[in-house]
């Protein structure tokens, strides 16, 4: 009974997955492609491992599953863990990756009558070979300076490590059981089940692997507040003298960008320091010339127009919550780290066409 509930359990799982990546919009559904055809031959095998016990139908229905398997899932596993770190996708190329598979099942199921354990010699073959390709392309990932994107790598190596905890534990129980029989395959499914139990709510626990870091920013940013001068396509061709850091930037300028959004909205924050590009800087951690890169080629304004507009967006968010009612422009001023009286003046009619008590006055028609 616990079997049965574990195996559908995946498959409803499996299932919501692939509606959410077919259907939903902004799903990276290019570079999920073979995220996909891992879950669908995953919950189509449970499909049928379920329908097999549920019915006591003899396990020797599952001789010719292991080279199907190598087929549709390894080499699935390799492509996508590979797309991921290259960012890099060639449906063309990666086919060839299927020809050896799809040949020996091909003969074997319609010329030779290959056994059981023939069928697992080549399975796991595969399996070793496709694995230790998936931890080449980490280690070539670790390697390269400008691939910082640590969320990714972070899937892969679960992936990895999940995929090989499987195929272990399958390698593990035949060795127990003995190579001539089929009692371990049902113990080999349901360890295998509860790994795909946890890499499916690992999924749901990080939207980035449906959604991809751009479009789940995306909608971030349309989210948040006073960030809707942020672009993360450049607004203007890159000069040749800032190309090196557009390369070195190329994982990790959503991250920043988000990252300002964030800062940019803390209001105690710009009370409390002297709110410029150095100590933002300082405060995220990145060199200033990432910063001036970004406000040149991604922000609306520039650095110092960026650091007064910032200021301005605090005073609006105060002027809101009635500030003015007890308090001064003076005081005001000061609150928003402004230097004097006639410079807060001056950048709030700049941002938005009236004087501060204007658009008190404004709030209350």
């Amino acid at each position: 009974m616990i079997t049965s509930l574990l195996f559908v359990s995946n498959i409803l799982l499996g299932s919501l997955l692939i509606f959410i990546m077919l259907f939903s919009g902004r799903t990276n559904i290019r570079v999920n492609v073979y995220l996909i055809l891992i879950i669908v031959q995953q919950i189509s095998h449970r499909a049928f491992i379920f329908y097999i016990s549920f019915n006591s139908l003899d396990l020797t229905l599952l001789d010719n599953y292991p080279a199907i398997f190598s087929v549709s899932l390894v080499p699935c596993m390799f492509l996508y863990s590979r797309t991921l770190l290259t960012k890099k996708i060639n449906f063309k190329k990666d086919l060839t990756h299927f020809i050896l598979p799809v040949t020996y099942t091909f003969f074997s199921t319609l010329f030779f009558e290959t056994s059981h354990q023939q069928n697992s010699f080549f399975a796991f073959t595969v399996i070793g070979v496709y694995l230790f390709l998936t931890f080449r392309e980490i280690i070539k990932s670790n390697k390269d300076s400008h691939s910082k994107d640590e969320i990714i790598k972070r899937w892969v190596y679960v992936l990895l490590i999940a995929f090989t905890v499987i195929y272990a534990s399958a390698f593990v129980l035949k060795a127990y059981y003995g190579l001539d029989t089929r009692e371990w395959l049902i113990d080999f499914y349901v360890i295998a089940s509860l790994v795909w139990f946890f890499l499916f709510f690992y999924i749901f626990l990080n939207p980035i692997i449906l959604y991809g870091k751009i479009i789940l920013l995306r909608n971030i940013v349309v989210e948040e507040s006073n960030s809707e001068f942020w672009k993360f396509k450049t607004i203007r061709q890159v000069d040749q003298k800032h190309l090196y850091i557009q390369t070195a930037m190329i994982d990790t300028f959503s991250d920043l960008i988000y990252k300002l959004i964030k800062l940019q909205s803390n209001d105690q924050l710009i009370k409390e320091n002297s709110f410029t590009i150095d100590f933002l800087s300082s405060q995220l951690a990145v060199p200033k010339s990432h910063l001036i890169y970004l406000f040149n080629y991604h922000c609306l304004y520039r650095g110092n127009d960026y650091i007064n507009l910032i200021k301005v967006l605090k005073s609006k968010r105060l002027i809101k919550a009635g500030y003015l009612e007890h308090k001064t422009i003076e005081s005001l001023a000061q609150e928003c780290n402004f230097n004097s009286r006639i410079t807060f003046f001056k950048n709030f009619k700049k941002e938005t066409g009236v004087s501060p008590s204007e658009f008190n006055v404004n709030l209350t028609v």
